[in-house]
């Protein structure tokens, strides 16, 4: 049993990619959300949430430490980590959000980490930390070096 998860989406491999180099780094189970029938910006824009397949929630059941990364799509968080988060039972467990997009300034990143903040508060959980991170441009993965770096700011390798 591992009670650290890494529950991600990722559409453009930016998120799916720090999602791997960090769940390696720092030993922990990793969640990807998979949508039966995929989002769109439109369900981001007005913060709707898709139809996810399996289990997710019950893959985060006995975790106490969960990183929940998302990219940013229209200024907004992504439909599967909002239907992610409309069912997860967070009791007591410490989450940190981390997001992914486009911009070099990240704007925006701070609404969709209060957003997500809100969102896991209002299911019982402890957010620790929010991070901003950069990901290639729309339909482009960044390369894994660069994702790689800015995941070693947070988990220093030694």
């Amino acid at each position: 049993m591992n009670s650290t998860v890494v529950v991600y989406y990722s559409k453009d491999n930016n998120t799916r990619t720090g999602a791997k180099i960090l769940s390696d780094r720092i030993g922990a189970k990793i969640v990807e959300l998979t949508e039966i029938k995929k989002g769109n910006f439109i369900q981001a824009l007005t913060k709707k949430s898709s139809k996810l397949a399996g289990d997710p929630w019950g893959e985060i059941k006995d975790a106490k430490i969960i990183y929940l990364m998302s990219p940013i799509w229209a200024s907004n968080g992504v439909p599967a980590v909002n239907a992610f988060l409309d069912k997860a039972d967070l009791t007591n467990k410490e989450v940190t959000i981390i997001t992914f997009q486009q911009f070099a300034d990240l704007r925006n990143s701070d609404n969709v980490h209060n957003y997500f903040r809100n969102k896991v508060q209002d299911k019982k959980g402890i957010v620790l930390d929010c991070y901003a991170f950069l990901g290639g441009k729309m339909g482009h993965c960044a390369e894994e070096v660069y994702i790689r770096r800015q995941i070693d700011k947070l988990f220093p390798t030694e």
